[in-house]
């Protein structure tokens, strides 16, 4: 089931609410796009697919 455009909406509005984009909290809410930051980054979605991959042929040895 899609949500309609004004669930959405009220959805969103709900999480904004309830953040904390005060100056002092504002860049919490950054990205870290330095080098170490994206290859950081990188790493942990690689691993991730890696974990996935693992996941996916366990379940076809299995029969699943």
């Amino acid at each position: 089931m899609n949500p309609t455009a004004d669930e959405v909406e009220r959805r969103l509005r709900a999480a904004s609410g309830l953040s904390d984009l005060s100056p002092g909290r504002r860049l919490d809410a950054k990205i870290d796009l330095s080098p170490a930051g994206v290859e950081r980054r990188l790493r942990t979605a690689s691993e991730l697919l890696d974990a996935c991959a693992d996941l996916a042929a366990f379940q076809e040895l299995r029969g699943r």
